[in-house]
């Protein structure tokens, strides 16, 4: 068995009476690309928040790295995320978005941004501010931002929802390539298993809350 990069045991995210996450044992592999599968409203993004640290479960343990409770902030760091749309400045261009997040991070790199736009294919917009970008391009400056520190683990949330087939073709291409070069872990969601099944080694069906199942693409193909 490949070793595991990220499990969680029973994760529960309770709303009041309402469970939006029940007890979830997720298991992700190192280097991976597991494709987190479920309707809207399944659960996905809340799942997701937990394990970026966004939010906090109701009860259950993550463990990732080999850390777990509260040791998990010393790997925080190594995990990527990019969860719902992604907070850009609009009248800013893709450099100076990633400027910020670098010198927030503490990040000097002679080149690294440019480095950084060519990955996603941004390296040619220039000074275009990002509110004139379409969705896909968004999207990509997106994941550029969750790469920001060299993270072994992006966790990316819907990141082709809503775009149109080409924004899709280049998000997919991106996320390839990031696990073909860099050789990165990434959990990816979205309820569209057409698309997944292009780009996952794994999966996770999740319904109501519940994951259903976890297959290889090989089980999934059968």
């Amino acid at each position: 068995m490949s070793e595991l990069l990220l499990q969680t045991r029973n994760l529960t995210k309770q709303y009041g009476r309402h469970r939006a996450v029940d007890d979830v044992n997720m298991h992700i592999k190192k280097g991976a690309i597991y494709g987190f599968i479920g309707r809207n409203g399944a659960g996905k993004t809340t799942c997701l928040k937990m394990i970026s640290g966004l939010s906090t479960p109701s009860y259950g343990e993550i463990e990732m790295f080999g850390y777990k409770g509260k040791d998990l902030q010393k790997v925080r760091s190594r995990v990527g995320c990019l969860i719902e749309a992604p907070g850009l400045y609009g009248n800013m261009s893709a450099y100076d978005n990633l400027n910020i997040k670098c010198k927030l991070t503490g990040i000097k790199k002679k080149g690294y941004i440019e480095e950084l736009l060519k990955t996603v294919g941004l390296d040619t917009v220039g000074e275009k501010k990002t509110k004139h970008y379409s969705l896909g391009m968004k999207q990509r400056l997106g994941i550029a931002l969750a790469l920001v520190g060299e993270p072994d683990l992006l966790i990316l949330d819907e990141p082709i929802n809503g775009l149109d087939p080409q924004g899709i073709v280049e998000v997919r291409e991106t996320i390839q390539k990031l696990a073909k070069e860099r050789g990165m872990t990434i959990c990816i969601s979205s309820h569209i298993l057409e698309e997944l099944s292009k780009l996952a080694t794994d999966y996770g069906i999740i319904h109501n809350g519940c994951l259903v199942q976890e297959l290889t693409r090989e089980e999934l193909m059968r």
